[in-house]
């Protein structure tokens, strides 16, 4: 019986112009990110179990990841998400210049049903800064986010940036007579609000709150939509939260940012999560979800130090951002068509095989990008294959281009030809292009 031809349930696999559409995505993250001076690092895949036990919440260290006990005994997980690891580095890093603003690509792994936008094995854009505990640094994440929205021609009604905080909900919650252990329930009931129907999330906040007057004050905090809210104002006026959320509220106006707005809802199901959250949401209908998520976590890094450093970053899903632009037309039509080799050279008979090779090594060291033929079949045929893999320009070496040195450059686009002589193939490419 032969081997199943299909990858395993949720794992990646990227075909060339899949992986053509995700290196133009992850191109223009680390271009916005890299405007704002963030440096590139990597974390294992693998980490102690324990090390997102404490911090990430046993039901995505436990019942949403890939853990298991290695032939040494330790009990590992590959890593579902990047913070946790982030934090450890700067604790072990020793002397590092603060505020430490990084950025990395990393592949994660969560063992759940996977669907559209949610795979096993996916690809995330990490960006966080540490020791920075003002707003500042939300201000900064959150032009981080927009510039990425408008390199990609995103546009305010098909995306928002929704913030609230976790201290603002813990006061409220607090305000009316919720536990802790009841608070931690709470917030994952809130959570959940825009990933279900509203009429089957609200039945189903009546069951996970028993207490009718909490669930009620619960179901008014998270339907909240704005910071002027009377109700809100009235309850948390003296709260340093809610000062905290009005003093950001203001800053992203002074600084353009019209796509953010602040909506309760937004808590976040992370436990490590301590002040401001944020979501930047697909809000055109089709996809209705989360493209990134983030907040701030100021006590991660001293679970391995008596370090007190700050932290506020998020986390992008690339599979989620890619449906997101191709729901809007937002990723260049012929990306996915498009070839690396800027000429392929095609051979008419093993005598000119040695001149085509040298042609195209000196063509590469000119940076332009060559494929060879390596079939040996017909020049009609050759002709064909480089059709097909769109490669633009063609140019056919056969007993004349060796003896005259000149070459016909061949524009499988137009159909124009033009002939040159070979030192000056580089410009006529130019031209040809403009």
């Amino acid at each position: 019986m032969p081997l199943s031809r299909k990858p395993l349930k949720g794992m990646r696999e990227l075909f060339p112009g899949e992986k053509r559409v995700e290196d133009y995505i992850v191109g223009q993250l680390s271009k916005a990110g890299s405007a704002y001076g963030f440096e590139a690092y990597e974390a294992p895949v693998l980490e102690p179990l324990d090390l997102f036990l404490a911090k990430s919440g046993r039901e995505l260290a436990k019942d949403q990841s890939y853990n298991f006990t290695d032939k040494g005994g330790r009990n590992l997980i590959m890593r579902p998400e990047l913070t946790p690891s982030t934090a450890r580095m700067v604790a072990a890093a020793g002397e590092l210049i603060f505020p430490v603003k990084w950025m990395s690509f990393p592949l994660c792994y969560r063992y759940e049903n996977p669907q559209r936008g949610r795979a096993r094995e996916f690809l995330q854009f990490n960006l966080d800064i540490l020791g920075a505990d003002g707003l500042e640094a939300e201000l900064e994440i959150f032009l981080v986010l927009q510039r990425i929205m408008d390199g990609f021609s995103a546009v305010p009604g098909q995306y928002a940036i929704r913030y609230s905080s976790r201290k603002l909900a813990s006061g409220v919650l607090l305000k009316y007579g919720f536990t802790p252990l009841e608070m931690q329930n709470a917030f994952a009931v809130i959570d959940k609000k825009d990933r279900m129907p509203l009429e089957k999330w609200e039945k189903w906040l009546q069951e996970e709150i028993a207490d009718s007057s909490k669930a009620e004050a619960l179901l008014k905090f998270a339907s909240c939509g704005t910071l002027n809210s009377s109700w809100l104002s009235k309850l948390m006026a003296d709260d340093p939260a809610y000062s905290e959320l009005l003093k950001f509220s203001n800053m992203l106006d002074r600084a353009g940012v019209d796509s953010a707005s602040f909506e309760a809802g937004v808590v976040r199901g992370l436990d490590y999560y301590t002040g401001i959250v944020f979501e930047v949401l697909d809000t055109g209908g089709e996809n209705r979800r989360s493209i990134c998520g983030g907040g701030r976590y100021d006590n991660l890094v001293g679970m391995f130090s008596n370090q007190n450093v700050s932290g506020v970053g998020f986390g992008l899903g690339i599979l989620t951002l890619k449906l997101f632009l191709q729901t809007y037309g937002l990723i260049p039509d012929d990306l996915a068509l498009s070839h690396p080799a800027d000429i392929f050279l095609a051979v008419c008979t093993d005598e000119q095989r040695e001149f085509a090779l040298n042609l195209a090594e000196s063509l590469r060291d000119a940076d332009i990008s060559v494929e060879m033929d390596l079939s040996r079949k017909n020049l009609s045929k050759q002709f064909k294959i480089a059709d097909r893999k769109a490669i633009r320009y063609v140019v056919a070496i056969g007993p004349d281009e060796v003896d005259s040195g000149n070459v016909t450059i061949r524009d499988m686009n137009t159909g124009e030809s033009v002939e040159v002589d070979i030192p000056h193939i580089r410009d006529a490419l130019s031209m040809m292009e403009n």
